[in-house]
């Protein structure tokens, strides 16, 4: 049976059926998700009904360059799928425009504003919470973010996007928009694992819908890490702990939310957050098709048929999707195995 590719794509008042290119890509680690368009140069435009004539009624529409139509700020909403069942995979706008061939626009998600929204300003006893409310009235924080107390902070002639990424850096959060809102919280913790939000969760067999892979399986043993430990208190505080782990491992950042100061117990606190990055399973990329539709801080369940000693459920970090002649994929990468 053959599915066919089919996508409907909104760019202000413009519609299109067909396109030459999509490509987006989507992760915890960023604050806006970004993408790449890719049109045929031309638009085949009728005159509004106010202005339409017996002649113009009886004759096709001009063709008018879409670079003519679109402009940066735009509002653009893609839909992609198989066989005319469609589903949103981007909403955003305009960012630049590329006079290529064939014709290229880079978009952004909500972060468009906040990169140019401005701020210069300064808080004083706030709250991480309190802070970011007064810089996005729409933000939805998680519940595992502690109100942690903030002595002073200030913003110069900066933005709001500006202020944000300065916050992950300080207080060790993620934060991103999803459907428009802006989520911060701690890593993987958007969903619960009783979450039914489509793409939370999703499945992947690959002996039959993974087309490639780039996946290294390793054993518990061989994984070598060596942590800095970061405590950050509630007083927005933070105690550091460095080196714990494997000497000559790879180098991770660990975080821990205590009011202990103690470095002894940090370090064997730390030591147990480390065992749940050695495991048995795999690391790396996996390459599916546009279904199933998947969310970066969701699950991937894993199964091979040949191998269902591997089966295993992962937390997603990131999902690169694109959409053209060469078909619709998904290139899904794995972080830390889930707990079951």
């Amino acid at each position: 049976m053959s599915l066919y590719l089919t996508c409907r794509v909104r760019i202000g008042n413009l519609e299109f059926s067909k396109i030459s290119a999509f490509e987006a890509e989507s992760t915890w680690k960023n604050l806006g998700d970004t993408a790449t368009l890719k049109l045929y140069g031309f638009v085949q435009v009728l005159p509004p009904d106010d202005q339409a004539t017996d002649e113009s009624a009886t004759i096709a529409g001009k063709l008018v360059k879409v670079e003519d139509l679109v402009k940066v700020g735009d509002a653009v909403e893609v839909r992609l799928g198989y066989d005319g069942e469609l589903r949103t995979e981007f909403s955003g706008y305009v960012a630049e425009i590329k006079l290529t061939i064939p014709f290229e626009l880079r978009l952004e998600d909500e972060f468009f504003h906040l990169k140019r929204t401005p701020v210069n300003r300064a808080w004083k006893d706030t709250t991480l919470r309190k802070l970011l409310a007064e810089l996005v009235p729409t933000v939805q924080l998680s519940s595992t973010v502690p109100q942690l107390h903030i002595d002073s902070f200030r913003a110069d002639r900066t933005t709001v996007a500006g202020v944000i990424n300065k916050l992950k850096e300080n207080y060790l959060v993620c934060a991103y928009f999803r459907a428009g809102r802006l989520f911060v919280g701690l890593p993987y913790t958007e969903f619960s694992s009783t979450s039914n939000i489509d793409g939370a969760s999703s499945y992947y067999h690959f002996q039959q819908n993974v087309v490639d892979d780039d996946l290294t399986y390793k054993r518990k043993e061989d994984v070598l890490i060596k942590a800095k430990v970061v405590a950050i208190h509630r007083n927005g505080k933070k105690t550091t702990v460095p080196g714990v782990g494997d000497v000559d491992g790879e180098e991770r950042t660990i975080t821990l939310r205590t009011e202990t100061t103690d470095k002894a117990e940090l370090t064997r606190m730390a030591q147990v957050e480390l065992a749940k990055y050695k495991y048995d399973g795999y690391r790396g990329t996996l390459t599916g098709f546009g279904v199933p539709f998947v969310l970066h801080s969701g699950t991937a369940d894993l199964h091979d048929g040949l191998h269902p000693q591997r089966d295993g459920r992962y937390l997603v970090d990131s999902v690169k999707t694109s959409f053209g002649p060469s078909g619709f994929r998904r290139v899904v990468e794995l972080g830390k195995r889930a707990n079951s």
